[in-house]
């Protein structure tokens, strides 16, 4: 009994921090209704561990407790490890011990390096993208998990990493000997021109050192065009995939291109007495410079701060699609045994005053059944505000675009080639049988016959979507024993099908090409030059091009006769009113 005692007060600790690290809010609560459920907890979870009829492992039993607890907050508040508390350390600090790679599995479950960063131990030791880890200091790594081995490769810095690899086109596996240095997280992922006088930023965290990249950038960017003797006649800020990061960062890094002074986030927590404002400290880098920025469902947090920001300012347009909808700030407070709680404290509001959080957890919770532990009901009811110059906008639903540009769906057969690891592949097969990229590269139809050929070679087979309608009309013909006619109608529809499927890969011949010349050129030139050779065929890219490249459109959607995600409408007293689309 001594012995769970022991095992029994880690956990306890936790949830003791939990409320002790909330002391301004307790005594506003009834202090008895809080002891007592701590002191039920704790002998629900003390006579479980001691008397149920299977061995119990406690520590996973609290932790089930704690998790299950949580789960009817929101997502974002969360109990972490030991691990999971590093990674928050490299949002916060900027930094990590580590190689200088980026791992990631393919089809078959394997795992690999995805990325290499230039200048560490990996890129100099001349590891590559594809190569598959099989040993870590030894150890056989079948069985982990992604989360594992990345833990196993991570470790303190000027420590020695023992890697075992395979590559496509050795014999036999290659052996690493590497010194774990001090990675320092890169925030801006690329920084150039995509059209003449158009800088363009691609942004994929908010880590601590985000702003001072996003700065670093813009300067260059302008003395770029200085010594060109070109105007920089449009920047564009590209947050799409960003899951956000640091409130701080966001700030500085709206503050890069809004008037100083301007508010650009604020934050309301559980004391409404507590309201925070957060204003653009300094003088912006780029204020007068056009600006579009653009989103989509991946960008979340930090990433809507600046864009609402920018919109609700009316600084720059807002293109591609809506995004995440993550209106909830979370604080980080050290727990016992290097363990952390991330708690939601906090919603954040754009300049117009709208709260963008897409998911009311309290209906959440009423749908799903679980117990209602909110005692006020969420905010979130999509109401209209106004831009500081009169456009309209609503709460409730993330950034809604100004211009709205639907990124391209996968076909059936890039789905299935993605899901087959066929692309990543391939592109490693090319990387292997050739020293280097051979000059003048082009993705052209001797590529797209030699993909071909690989796919092949490797049995690939997919089911389209009118197949899959067919088999299931065939199985329903059969099942209710429909004509001999009929059935050899569909016998005859479904040679035809799969004689037009076999053309189809010809038909996606130009986005096929793409995503394998992005592969290849990422294999020899690393992430930067793959970035810039999807341009071409990036739209919402070109369409923000193409806005920055007509003033007057672009002065006409950050007019009062914009509405915000549908069509550019002028005021009736002006001018013939156009048909709207939403």
């Amino acid at each position: 009994m001594e012995h769970m005692k022991k095992l029994l007060l880690p956990s306890l600790l936790v949830l003791t921090m939990v409320l002790g690290g909330f002391g301004f809010v307790v005594k506003n609560e009834n202090f008895f209704e809080i002891t007592r459920n701590i002191e039920l907890l704790g002998k629900v979870y003390r006579e479980i561990s001691s008397s149920y009829v299977d061995q119990i492992d406690v520590a996973q039993f609290m932790r089930a407790g704690i998790d299950g607890m949580l789960s009817t907050l929101d997502p974002y508040t969360v109990f972490m490890d030991e691990e999971e508390s590093d990674d928050i350390e490299q949002i916060t600090t900027g930094k990590y011990a580590g190689i200088g790679v980026s791992l990631g599995t393919d089809a078959d479950g394997r795992v690999m390096i995805m990325s290499v960063t230039e200048g560490y131990a990996a890129d100099k030791a001349g590891m590559r993208i594809g190569d598959v880890i099989i040993e870590v200091d030894g150890k056989n790594v079948k069985g982990k998990t992604l989360s594992d081995i990345r833990t196993m490769v991570r470790g303190e810095a000027e420590t020695e990493l023992r890697l075992k690899i395979e590559r496509e086109g050795e014999r036999k596996p290659l052996e690493f000997v590497l010194i774990r240095r001090e990675i320092v997280i890169k925030n801006v992922a690329y920084s150039g021109f995509v059209s003449e006088g158009i800088g363009y930023i691609k942004l994929e965290r908010f880590s601590v050192n985000a702003a001072e990249e996003v700065a670093t950038a813009l300067r260059a960017l302008q003395d770029s065009s200085k010594m060109s003797g070109r105007k920089l006649r449009g920047m564009i800020l590209d947050l799409r995939d960003n899951p956000g990061g640091l409130l701080d960062a966001a700030v500085s890094i709206a503050g890069k291109f809004v008037p100083q002074g301007s508010t650009i986030v604020t934050t309301k927590g559980r004391d409404t007495t507590k309201v925070r404002s957060y204003a653009s400290p300094v003088a912006p880098l780029m204020l007068d410079v056009p600006l579009a920025v653009m989103i989509d469902g991946g960008s979340a947090s930090a990433s809507e701060i600046v864009a609402g920001a920018i919109q609700d300012l009316d600084r720059g347009v807002v293109i591609g699609t809506r995004s995440f909808g993550k209106g909830l700030v979370q604080t980080i407070s050290r727990m016992p045994y290097n363990t952390s709680l991330k708690i939601t404290t906090a919603k954040y509001y754009t300049p117009s005053g709208r709260l963008i959080q897409e998911v009311d957890y309290f209906q959440r919770n009423k749908k799903e059944g679980k117990r209602k532990v909110f005692a006020v009901e969420q905010d979130t009811i999509h109401k209209p505000f106004s831009t500081q110059g009169g456009r309209i906008v609503y709460d409730g639903g993330g950034i809604t675009p100004d211009v709205k540009v639907e990124d391209r769906e996968y076909t059936a057969l890039e789905t299935a080639l993605y899901r087959k690891s066929a692309f990543l592949k391939f592109a490693n097969q090319y990387r292997a049988k050739r020293s280097s990229l051979p000059t003048n590269f082009q993705a052209d139809d001797a590529l797209l016959a030699e993909f071909k050929a690989f796919l092949d070679t490797d049995k690939f087979t997919y089911e389209s979507d009118a197949e899959k309608e067919l088999q299931d009309l065939s199985e329903i013909a059969a099942k209710n024993t429909y004509s001999e006619s009929l059935q050899k109608q569909l016998a005859d529809l479904k040679r035809v099908m799969a004689e037009e499927k076999e053309r189809d890969f010809y038909r996606q011949k130009e986005s096929l090409l793409s995503i394998l010349g992005r592969e290849i050129i990422t294999r020899y030139k690393g992430e930067e030059a793959g970035l810039v050779a999807s341009f071409n065929s990036d739209k919402q890219l070109l369409e923000a091009v193409s806005v920055l490249n007509d003033s007057k459109r672009y002065a006409l959607l950050l007019s009062s006769d914009h509405e915000i995600g549908g069509a550019v409408t002028p005021k009736k007293s002006s001018r013939p009113a156009r048909r709207k689309s939403r």
